[in-house]
């Protein structure tokens, strides 16, 4: 299984939703990756916070570990993070059970939250770190404040987007691999430009996920799977069809006849044009047998 978004429909749906709320949303994977977010900046408080080495490990743990929580949880998730601010998790969940990923509020101090008590409480947090705490505690007085009324109101309307974007195709999930559908889609289009940024954008993923489903199932970086489509493609042609070498480059997107038989002959042991003579003495031996 894997899962594609449409990235423009979710970054406006995302901007809507803050819009509305004046809240930070981001939609993350299965793994815990943040892929799109509005505002795409951190707040100064969480960019402070993820400055420091010890900070920014804190925050990633916190992160593994509501998303571990979320593991075996279908509703809302509604926690405080280390550093003392409020955050809510609802899943993506598909009407066959299966998650596709989450979508995520946060950075807002603690419901009702204001004055100094408040900042010493999430001092407390996280005093050890090596941080300015006076730019940290006016970073802190500058986050948004919200009821906690407030936020479930608001938590209640994402897990509402969470299942709204399943239904209008916002975030789809695909039974056929990832691999499956990018292969065969340069295959297809083996003149084109092929690159990772832009089978990335074409399959609506990101590009660590792209590489990711290409390295588990292929064993092959996203590149390499493009030279050997190609590759694959000119031994048929050379096998099958009497077209000038240099034509048959073109044809599988390497116009350049050097850099082509350079990266075939790397792929398969031989020149193309040795390839053909092969293939050539291949067939005059089996007709021969075959007329005896």
């Amino acid at each position: 299984m894997d899962i594609i978004w449409n990235q423009n429909r979710m970054q406006d749906l995302l901007r809507s939703f803050y819009t509305l709320t004046n809240i930070r949303v981001g939609l993350f994977d299965l793994s815990g990756k943040e892929m799109l977010a509005y505002p795409i900046p951190w707040t100064d408080y969480c960019r402070i916070l993820r400055s420091d080495k010890q900070g920014d490990h804190a925050c990633r743990q916190c992160d593994r570990e509501a998303f571990a929580h979320m593991n075996s949880h279908r509703g809302i998730y509604m926690y405080q993070c280390h550093a003392g601010l409020t955050e809510v998790l609802a899943p993506i969940i598909s009407s066959g059970g299966e998650r596709a990923g989450y979508l995520m509020i946060g950075q807002m101090r603690q419901p009702g939250s204001t004055g100094e008590r408040q900042w010493a409480e999430a001092h407390g947090k996280i005093k050890a770190l090596n941080l300015d705490m006076e730019a940290l505690r006016q970073a802190y007085a500058k986050l948004l404040v919200i009821k906690r009324d407030q936020i479930r109101a608001c938590a209640n309307i994402l897990q509402a987007l969470a299942s709204y974007v399943l239904l209008d195709n916002y975030i789809r999930i695909m039974d056929e691999p990832l691999s499956s559908r990018v292969k065969r889609h340069i295959t297809a289009n083996l003149r084109d430009n092929l690159s990772l940024p832009s089978l990335a954008k074409q399959f609506g993923v990101g590009k660590t996920t792209l590489c990711g489903a290409i390295k588990r199932d292929c064993q092959l970086t996203v590149n390499e799977l493009i030279r050997y489509v190609r590759v694959e493609r000119a031994k048929e042609l050379l096998r099958l069809d009497k077209q000038p070498i240099s034509a048959i480059a073109e044809q599988v997107g390497i116009p350049d006849y050097n850099y082509f038989a350079k990266i075939f002959k790397e792929e398969t042991g031989v020149p193309p044009s040795l390839f053909r003579k092969l293939c050539e003495g291949e067939y005059r031996y089996k007709t021969e047998q075959l007329t005896q």
